[in-house]
């Protein structure tokens, strides 16, 4: 009897040993992953705030250009720069108020100088006549070379979108006008569609010269803010802050039950403001995260009970000497418990089915933005020109016609987009310039935003093998040649250069860039599994190694990496050299 209490007291002892190690581990990983998950939903939510931002800089500056261009060709607008008398005034007032009253531009001011510097008319006062070209350095640069200019600027009234457009009579450059229009209309977007609270904060390097004339009249701790419909709550938590530490934020903080983020407003490499955004919590959708934990916990608490009775029951057969039936069930807990985990692999399968959904849908957004803006400005463009009875029939054709290219161009992009996700793994004969055409079209718009351009050196020849994984590895090899040349300096001329051709019976492959190359030290790792130099949330370390597995495995071919020095235009580059060699027959 003694001895039976005394193995009862050891089994419950290592049950509650077993219970504890087991619950402590498993609260510790699920804390973990919800963190890990926090900082992945608050990564993506602030790319995508600052994604939204510069979208609607873009947008608003291309409407501001938009306007002045179709104004700039008015005859009425030439007659008050010669200072003709004419009875058919322009009334540039009249204009403002029709676009404040049918339009999103709220508030829009013009200004005519003439070739003198000499400022004759502006919408916003009578004043006039004024040698404005004294204290204005860019009108100066414009009167010595005409030219037009879109940009962002600080003056003695506002931070404003300014669109400067040369006005030409019989060739001969007679003045510029000038289409203004404010920039705290970005931030209603922000407010009433991503429910973010946004205050725009000019740099000090120009508060003196706001403070007299100042359109918003709001200053605060020596910043002037544009935004009329700033939060006055928000102006009230920050007279506690130390704004400096919030100008400085790199990427997100999460602080007093809010996330906070910048966005760094540039012209001419002179930053005009910052732009903190600042979103409560709340107002964030974590319910897969909540749900994830909750059923982390649940499963973690019917483990712990599993774990109970599998002690219990394995006791209760050392005692009754029941080997055989213990072994069997559990055998049967086993398989129920590998029946579960097939389960949840499926569930995982088809949140990776949906994850890579989510990123084509991304990648087509990015592909359209411009496209879409393009086609946009040229409607409007036709339009307002129609209202003024302005419209010439070329121009009206022509601008239909790059509409309709427009519009091709966009239908093209879903089948190259719908290609590259194709399961289809079968060989197939193809063109190798299409291939490249392929790849180049799902990159492109990217590529221009950040000013790369691609030498191609192509034999244009037919290939027969897996068409839709040569495509993902060269899209794979293209997208980390970008990662590293975006990181360069602005004025850095970034190169991709592409060469494909037909030796004997391979086809040879190699795709080289100017980022000055991969370092050495970890050069012959970069095809492991999960090796990555990126931040987890931008990479996951397979890109490559799937690569090399399609290359060996599926194509019976090779791939290899290596730093080339070489020189292009007289200038000397070091980057990164992929080489693939695939045996056609």
């Amino acid at each position: 009897m003694k001895k039976k209490s005394k193995y009862i007291l050891i089994n419950f002892f290592v049950l509650i040993f077993l219970c504890f190690i087991t619950a402590f581990g498993g609260i510790e990983f699920i804390l973990k992953k919800e963190k890990e998950l926090l900082e992945e939903k608050y990564n993506s939510l602030t790319i995508n705030i600052k994604d939204k931002i510069n979208s609607l800089i873009l947008s608003k500056k291309n409407a501001t250009l938009a306007i002045t261009l179709t104004l700039s060709e008015n005859e009425n607008i030439k007659k008050i720069i010669l200072n003709k008398k004419e009875t058919n005034f322009y009334d540039l007032n009249n204009l403002s108020k029709k676009l404040k009253d049918y339009t999103d531009f709220k508030n829009v001011w013009f200004q005519i100088i003439n070739k003198d510097g000499i400022s004759v008319y502006r919408s916003w006062t009578e004043n006039k006549n004024d040698e404005i070209k004294l204290y204005r350095l860019d009108l100066q640069k414009i009167l010595e070379e005409p030219k037009i200019k879109n940009t962002i600027s600080v003056g003695i009234y506002d931070m404003t979108f300014k669109s400067i457009v040369p006005i030409y009579k019989n060739n001969d450059f007679i003045g510029t006008l000038e289409g203004i229009t404010h920039f705290n209309s970005i931030t209603k977007d922000l407010k009433d569609i991503d429910k973010v609270e946004p205050i725009i904060l000019v740099d000090k390097l120009f508060t003196e010269q706001l403070k007299q004339n100042s359109f918003s009249k709001i200053f605060f701790k020596d910043y002037y803010i544009p935004n009329v419909d700033v939060s006055k709550e928000l102006l009230t938590y920050l007279e506690n802050e130390d704004i400096k530490k919030f100008l400085e934020i790199n990427n997100y903080v999460i602080k007093d039950g809010k996330i906070i983020t910048t966005f760094k407003i540039y012209q001419d490499d002179i930053k005009l403001a910052d732009i903190l955004i600042f979103k409560d919590l709340n107002l964030i959708d974590i319910s897969e995260i909540t749900k994830f934990k909750q059923h982390a916990f649940l499963y973690l608490i019917l483990f712990l009970i599993l774990l109970c009775l599998t002690v219990l029951i394995i006791s209760y057969y050392i005692y009754s000497k029941r080997l055989k039936e213990l072994n069997e069930y559990l055998q049967q807990t086993v398989n129920n418990e590998i029946i579960k985990n097939d389960e949840k692999n499926k569930l995982l399968f088809q949140q990776n089915k949906m994850a890579a959904m989510g990123e084509m849908i991304e990648n087509i957004a990015h592909q359209w933005r411009q496209p879409l803006s393009i086609i946009t400005t040229s409607a409007s463009s036709i339009k307002l020109k129609k209202e003024y009875g302005i419209l010439e029939e070329k121009e009206c054709e022509e601008s239909l016609n790059y509409i309709i290219d427009t519009a091709n161009y966009l239908s093209n992009t879903i089948d190259d987009f719908r290609y590259y996700f194709s399961p289809e793994r079968s060989e197939n004969l193809f063109k190798s310039k299409d291939l490249i055409d392929k790849a180049l079209n799902i990159v492109k718009i990217s590529f221009n935003t950040n000013e790369i351009k691609i030498i191609k050196e192509i034999e244009d020849c037919e290939v027969l093998t897996f068409e839709n994984e040569l495509l993902q590895v060269i899209i794979n090899i293209l997208n980390n040649a970008e990662d590293e040349l975006i990181k360069k300096d602005k004025n850095f001329e970034k190169y991709i250069f592409i060469k494909l051709f037909k030796e004997k019976n391979n086809l040879k492959i190699s795709i080289k860039d100017n980022a000055n190359g991969i370092n050495e030290e970890i050069i012959d790792r970069i095809f492991e599994p999960y090796f990555t130099t990126k931040h987890k949330s931008k990479g996951t370390g397979i890109g490559l190694y799937m690569c090399e597995e399609i290359i060996k495995k599926h194509m019976k071919g090779t791939i290899s990496v290596s730093n080339e020095r070489y020189i292009y235009n007289n200038k000397e580059y070091i980057g990164a050299m992929f080489e693939i060699n695939i045996p056609l027959s």
